[in-house]
């Protein structure tokens, strides 16, 4: 009498099923890797970084603050030891009121977002001299103890009802902002006096600037573009 075979000694041969499910994994993981990203995904890659980015910028302008009686520098008069950029607050020249805080800030490369096919990244400050290294807007009247007023953001901001004087917007209770579709299809990012930084819609961000002009007592909360 021959000897049973025990179940763990018995192989099971590969099937012309087995292969075909072989074919069908290797084929799928082969598309995966060479398909091309979705643009929905990439875009929402870009305003996440994006919001680093102006986490970084707050961050620098805090500790900035920080070394100067809790003031940034676009309140602060260029003269003195407390020198600042107040005085170039009018004169459309944003990037100076970032170029300050560069011992702060690791690169300037956090200064240009990825979606803003206008501006160019640099990792040198020697050619940081002008708005071309720069997508992002400053607020003017932005306050470390005022942690709702604005103080950065993209600068695809547009308006009908007032016209940037110089590259600055003067926003009021009754004015609208909105996002133009030129870096982020019509949506954008904002930084806040505390530091913080978020994604926002255009009516998201009329209630921040309503916001950031309750917590102050001034009736207008200026914006400058880098144009």
């Amino acid at each position: 009498m021959k000897p049973q075979l025990s179940i763990q000694t018995r192989s099971r041969a590969f099937t012309g099923w087995d292969l075909l499910i072989c074919i069908v994994t290797v084929t799928l993981g082969a598309w995966l890797l060479v398909m091309p990203p979705r643009r929905g995904c990439g875009a929402k890659a870009s305003r996440i970084t994006c919001v680093s980015n102006l986490k970084q910028i707050g961050l620098a302008f805090r500790m900035w603050a920080n070394d100067h009686n809790e003031k940034f520098p676009m309140a602060l008069a260029v003269a003195g030891t407390n020198g600042g950029t107040m005085d170039f607050n009018l004169t459309g020249e944003v990037w100076r009121h970032v170029r300050i805080i560069s011992n702060e800030v690791n690169t300037p490369k956090v200064f240009v977002c990825s979606e803003d096919k206008k501006r160019s990244r640099t990792g040198d400050w020697g050619v940081f001299t002008n708005n071309s290294h720069l997508s992002y807007f400053v607020g003017l009247d932005a306050d470390e103890t005022m942690p709702q007023t604005v103080l950065s953001g993209d600068r695809n901001l547009t308006s009908g009802t007032i016209k940037p004087i110089k590259g600055v917007f003067n926003v009021t209770a009754n004015d609208k902002v909105e996002w133009t579709k030129t870096i982020h299809k019509q949506a954008g990012n904002v930084g806040l006096g505390d530091g913080s930084a978020q994604q926002v819609t255009t009516f998201s961000m009329n209630k921040q600037f309503q916001a950031a002009l309750n917590s102050t007592t001034q009736a207008v909360h200026r914006i400058a573009l880098p144009e």
